[in-house]
């Protein structure tokens, strides 16, 4: 999975201009339910990886986002 990718789609579904692997998800602006959602549809449809909301929600970090997604590629 390319990371600097994935980091560019999350930035598109938060509508920022850049998603850096530090950055905390909560304190980022539009980290809401729809955003969540929007990652699970991501996560499947570009990465082939299943990925539940309870898990999402465990992530701290855009960094800890990506590599819950790698983790569950299939």
């Amino acid at each position: 999975m390319n990371k600097t990718e994935f980091y560019q789609r999350l930035a598109e579904i938060l509508d920022l201009e850049e998603v850096k692997p530090e950055n905390v998800l909560k304190e980022m602006d539009g980290w809401d339910s729809l955003a969540v959602l929007s990652v699970l549809a991501l996560a499947d449809s570009k990465y082939s990886a299943s990925i539940k909301a309870d898990e999402i929600r465990s992530v701290v970090t855009a960094a800890d986002l990506a590599n819950l997604v790698e983790s569950k590629q299939k």
